[in-house]
């Protein structure tokens, strides 16, 4: 087979055309990689700036643990409170009671 001279400039343009083309997707690759390079770094940054170590976390932690068993400990159920407030309600009816006697109503 033979090529005359249109063939080999046919040749030489696909191949420009493909090296050129090559080119451009590797500039846009790279600047596409070079923003999320960027990015990363930021991301980085923000969560070295906002950083706990594990001793300061387990310390916290443990303080929550603390102030949570505390509070289990401590509290008051809905049950309790209304049982204490009908305490009350009684011994002010019984007060009133006495008092109204008192008057002699």
């Amino acid at each position: 087979m033979v090529f005359d001279s249109a063939t080999w400039w046919l040749a030489l343009l696909l191949l420009g055309a493909l090296t050129g083309w090559c080119g451009w997707m590797f500039k846009r690759t790279s600047e596409k990689s070079e923003k999320e390079l960027d990015s990363v770094k930021k991301d980085i940054r923000e969560i070295q700036s906002t950083y706990t170590s594990l001793d300061v976390h387990n310390r916290d932690f443990g303080e929550c643990r603390k102030k949570i068993t505390d509070i289990a400990e401590n509290y008051l159920t809905k049950d309790d409170f209304f049982r204490e407030q009908a305490k009350t309600e009684r011994k002010l009816d019984q007060i009133l009671d006495i008092l109204m006697k008192k008057a002699g109503v």
